[in-house]
């Protein structure tokens, strides 16, 4: 917090806020030493309370899928009656999130990989097109064949990995969508 923040906050509120966020107490010492630096002292026991009131809020199950979803941390600051079934559902939110992004990571290196086999192609048209009397024509198909086999070779693995991640991603969405 900036000293000005310090010198003007509403602990209450700004503890709320934090609990609204599913933050951990090490904030609190994290705004403490902030607003040392600026001869504040914070309400510790104004922030702990609006704390609590946020993570209320924070902390309902059916929020736990939407924090993984969002690919947020969840900082295990709900209670010990509803971590581990909180944690279960949000680890199914953030499997969804990581797939979806794997997916997409995936889907984009195979329309590069796409494009790198067209332009070896093209490639390879032109420098055959102009090709001196002292290259060899064979040596330049196998160097372009090669090179066409391992494109190949790695697209027939991400393609694999693809549907694993696409398969790993709808059973998420289902486990997801039985408990809604």
């Amino acid at each position: 917090m900036s000293p000005k923040e310090c010198q003007t906050a509403n602990w209450h509120d700004v503890g709320q806020a934090d609990g609204l966020l599913g933050k951990n107490l090490g904030y609190l010492n994290q705004r403490r030493s902030d607003c040392a630096e600026a001869n504040v002292q914070i309400d510790q026991a104004a922030y702990l309370k609006g704390r609590e009131q946020g993570l209320k809020n924070y902390c309902q199950l059916g929020n736990a899928a939407l924090i993984g979803l969002r690919g947020e941390v969840y900082e295990g600051v709900c209670p010990p009656a509803i971590d581990p079934e909180f944690r279960r559902r949000y680890g199914i939110g953030l499997d969804i999130h990581r797939f979806q992004d794997e997916i997409a990571r995936l889907q984009h290196r195979l329309a590069s990989l796409e494009e790198r086999f067209r332009r070896n192609q093209y490639e390879f048209e032109q420098r055959l097109g102009s090709r001196g009397k002292n290259e060899d024509h064979q040596r330049l198909y196998r160097d372009f064949q090669r090179e066409q086999d391992r494109i190949r070779d790695e697209q027939g693995v991400l393609a694999a990995n693809l549907q694993w991640n696409q398969n790993q991603l709808i059973n998420a969405e289902r486990v997801l969508q039985s408990l809604r």
